[in-house]
């Protein structure tokens, strides 16, 4: 079973894995983060609200399931955005293969609403997708897309309330270009 969470930036997206993996048997899942993550510390999955869980990082350039224990059922991974499909997408076929199940969460677009990393290609794959929103901080309509605040080109920018936002279709154009 694939399930794949998907939505903007402060759309719920860690809070929803971080209750989820909560209802797991300790032992039966392992729940992974990228190591690149560094925002709210190593070896834990924060929420921007501060609710955090331990994980395991992993690798972005060099994606590893080998060390799994066999007893594992459920693979968890935040920051879905963060790994290349190209890499990730074969190790997940691999590991549903072997019955588990996988579950993940990302950000499906960057802030030019251009796909994003590996949460878009394996939602369109996934069992179950669940689309989360944020409210625009422009007008409170439900928010389908992140916008950046700080002027820096490169897709990877890795930020919170300081760099990002969320917006509705309305408003992305009028809050993309204030930067």
């Amino acid at each position: 079973m694939l399930t794949i969470v998907g939505g903007p930036m402060f759309s719920g997206k860690t809070t929803w894995i971080i209750d989820y993996v909560t209802k797991l048997t300790p032992g039966s899942f392992v729940l992974f983060k990228p190591n690149i993550d560094t925002r709210f510390g190593k070896d834990v999955c924060v929420t921007h609200h501060g609710k955090s869980f331990p994980a395991v990082n992993l690798n972005t350039k060099k994606i590893d399931f080998s060390q799994l224990k066999e007893e594992l059922t459920t693979i968890v991974i935040d920051e879905l955005n963060f790994f290349s499909p190209d890499a990730l997408i074969p190790l997940i076929k691999e590991q549903q293969k072997k019955g588990r199940n996988i579950i993940g969460a990302g950000l499906l677009y960057d802030y030019k609403r251009q796909p994003f990393g590996a949460t878009l290609p394996l939602s369109k794959t996934a069992d179950s997708f669940i689309r989360l929103y944020a409210r625009c901080d422009r007008c409170g309509k439900d928010a389908g897309h992140s916008y950046r605040k700080v002027d820096v080109k490169n897709q990877f920018l890795l930020g919170a309330k300081e760099t990002y936002g969320a917006c509705c279709d309305d408003c992305w154009e009028i809050l993309s270009s204030n930067v």
